[in-house]
């Protein structure tokens, strides 16, 4: 069975993405964006996050009905893709769902759980939430204990409120917190197995590229 090819086309939406950003928003306003990112970098969150060979925690997992499992319940099946993102208003987030809702049926196939995570609560009518595809991280709990959250200084949340999203609001927990851009494979032996981190909110991990990395801890690979 062949791969659907979506990476390309994924990393072309991306480059739009940044290219319309940088048109668009006045230059006092990439600053700050960008500020955010190497202030991210230097502060070392990057070496706090979990790393390829430690051991992945287990949590509850609640979609939009309200039903609860534990990530370790999933991992006797196979191994879990956790995709951590900001949230349904950021376009690099939508379009990253989008990229990977075209592997879906590949991952079905290789005996593997997709779990796109945020702290942002879906509409109870996705389908994807309904069918454990997306999963809503009340305050950041299971990001946290990935080590990838981080909170928004004056400067940013100034930002965020001129264009009229208050982050303590949307995710109802007033705090201005987010997670960084993260992807992790987790194996049947509960270990994270490979990791895709970023400080800039725009770099993601290509859907094409996942697939290869997490064919050796299938056991329907080829």
């Amino acid at each position: 069975m062949m791969v659907p090819m979506v990476e390309t086309s994924f990393i072309d939406k991306l480059a739009q993405l940044r290219a319309t950003s940088c048109q668009d928003l006045p230059t006092p306003e990439l600053a700050v964006l960008t500020r955010t990112t190497a202030r991210l970098r230097r502060c070392g969150i990057l070496n706090k996050c979990l790393q390829s060979g430690e051991t992945a925690p287990d949590f509850s997992l609640v979609n939009a009905d309200g039903e609860n499992a534990r990530l370790y319940d999933l991992l006797d099946r196979g191994p879990v893709v956790l995709n951590f993102f900001r949230g349904f208003w950021c376009a690099f987030c939508s379009t990253e769902l989008e990229a990977y809702a075209k592997i879906q049926q590949e991952l079905d196939r290789l005996g593997c759980h997709y779990l796109a995570i945020s702290p942002q609560k879906p509409a109870a009518e996705q389908e994807q939430a309904k069918n454990w595809r997306i999963i809503f991280d009340k305050d950041n709990e299971i990001a946290e204990q990935f080590g990838i959250v981080y909170s928004l200084e004056e400067d940013e949340i100034k930002l965020f409120t001129s264009w009229g999203l208050r982050i303590d609001q949307v995710n109802e927990t007033g705090k201005w917190e987010l997670p960084l851009a993260a992807t992790f494979i987790v194996t049947r032996e509960r270990t994270i197995g490979y990791e895709f981190i970023d400080v800039d909110f725009r770099a993601r991990c290509c859907p094409d590229a996942l697939i290869e990395e997490i064919k050796p801890f299938c056991s329907n690979q080829p």
